[in-house]
């Protein structure tokens, strides 16, 4: 049985049979990958410590003709914070969510991985939600899907006042084109700048963003994120149930 070597980071983990796990693993060199992982959920079986949501892992995987097999597992670095703190663990799972629904397996994305690494350290550490916010925005454009921030998706001219957004045709409309666009949001130019300084953000800033800007941008990205997977992410119902606690 042949084998192959990998790094990554544990996106999803769904439990079946007695004590069996499948694993979606998001991979500098093969990009996003699932894997049966047989046992690993008994307390003895030396894969039930690695095989845990947020761990960025090496392991080696036995190639199958249906699902490939994780044989053994090694953890080079775990986030605490993010399984002990609620809300890190909830934005956490928005943000690996949007990125396990919108990857294709086996399509490797090293952007996309280091993004992961480098948004990883923020959500364990600093403010979860303004991480999450950036990650899964500057995620978007590795996406193919990705929005239209700064000039008018119909006549192309740049958004320079106050303007529209459109979820239905991905992008910031001018006030000319406004009565032609669908699905239209508020979109003033306080926003527009919030997100520039999202997609510019160096992770090595302080997070610098006002709750209004959080919750403006939040509104506008999953909106559409959630028009074009069909139905709410389940960590945003999460997310609301902590929220009426």
């Amino acid at each position: 049985m042949k084998s192959y070597k990998i790094e990554g980071v544990i996106l999803r983990t769904a439990d079946f049979g007695d004590a069996n796990r499948v694993v979606t693993i998001y991979t500098r060199n093969f990009g996003k990958i699932e894997v049966n992982a047989y046992g690993c959920r008994r307390a003895k079986n030396p894969l039930s410590g690695a095989l845990q949501m947020f761990n960025l892992i090496s392991a080696e995987i036995n190639q199958s003709a249906k699902v490939d097999t994780i044989k053994e597992a090694d953890v080079i670095k775990f986030y605490p914070n993010l399984t002990a703190d609620v809300e890190k663990m909830a934005y956490a799972s928005l943000f690996f969510e949007v990125i396990n629904r919108m990857t294709l397996p086996k399509f490797p994305e090293v952007g996309v991985y280091d993004l992961i690494l480098k948004t990883l350290p923020a959500l364990e550490e600093r403010n979860a939600r303004v991480a999450a916010l950036i990650g899964i925005c500057q995620f978007m454009e590795f996406s193919g899907e990705q929005l239209n921030f700064f000039h008018c998706v119909h006549c192309g001219a740049e958004i320079e006042t106050d303007a529209a957004f459109s979820l239905i045709d991905g992008g910031a409309v001018c006030m000319n084109c406004v009565d032609a666009a669908g699905g239209v949001l508020s979109y003033p130019n306080n926003l527009r700048q919030a997100f520039y300084k999202i997609l510019s953000f160096d992770w090595r800033q302080h997070l610098n963003f006002s709750l209004k800007e959080i919750i403006s941008a939040e509104e506008i990205i999953l909106k559409y994120i959630q028009s074009i997977i069909g139905k709410e992410l389940n960590a945003v119902k999460f997310i609301r149930q902590l929220e009426t606690l």
